[in-house]
């Protein structure tokens, strides 16, 4: 029985080694955005788009990411809001919905840009890269759910070298967290495979 314990302990230590160097793996991929600094005017803030609700009214995700890019707008911290979204889950493009809720808080029509052509994150920031490239913006803030902001990172990181971002605070729930935490593992998965072929 002392020996059965033993092995018992043996395997759990195991266990908890390859879970911590699994972390340290997985997160030295997708390491901690950085945040706005406070006395920094950016060109563009990028807000990702998120599906709206079935009846076309927007999501409380959607809502909540608009709410923090017109905040820095107000703040006079960007000078552009830069939607991006297509119709994903439902018949709403996420982009003109999102744009339009920001027109009910005054900002002005000539601050927004959409980008309706993007399905997933990845698609967001390669379209939004484009239209920077075009009106020259440089300085980028970016803007997304709490629980999304490592894995966003990731993608924004390769289309932008000089950018920060930005969230809101929200108690996300174990189920996204995990569901997100797997994202991550599932990104890593298919970037391995891109780079094979």
């Amino acid at each position: 029985m002392a020996v059965f314990g033993l092995y018992q302990m043996i395997l759990l230590i195991c266990i908890i080694l390859f879970v911590l160097l699994a972390n340290l793996y997985l997160y030295h991929h997708f390491p901690k955005p950085k945040h706005p600094l406070q006395d920094i005017s950016y060109d563009v803030a990028i807000v990702l788009g998120y599906p709206c609700n079935a009846d076309g009214s927007l999501s409380t995700v959607q809502k909540k990411r608009m709410e923090t890019a017109i905040n820095l707008y107000h703040k006079h911290c960007v000078h552009h809001l830069l939607i991006s979204g297509s119709c994903v889950q439902n018949t709403y493009v996420e982009a003109e919905k999102m744009a339009a809720y920001a027109l009910t808080q005054k900002i002005p029509k000539q601050a927004l840009v959409l980008e309706t052509k993007a399905r997933n994150t990845y698609e967001n920031l390669k379209y939004a890269k484009c239209i920077c490239d075009e009106n020259q913006w440089e300085n980028i803030i970016v803007i997304t759910s709490p629980s999304h902001m490592r894995r966003a990172a990731f993608f924004v990181h390769k289309f932008f070298r000089n950018y920060v971002m930005d969230t809101y605070r929200e108690h996300s729930s174990i189920r996204v967290r995990m569901d997100e935490y797997f994202r991550m593992w599932n990104t890593l998965y298919y970037e391995r495979k891109l780079r094979k072929n």
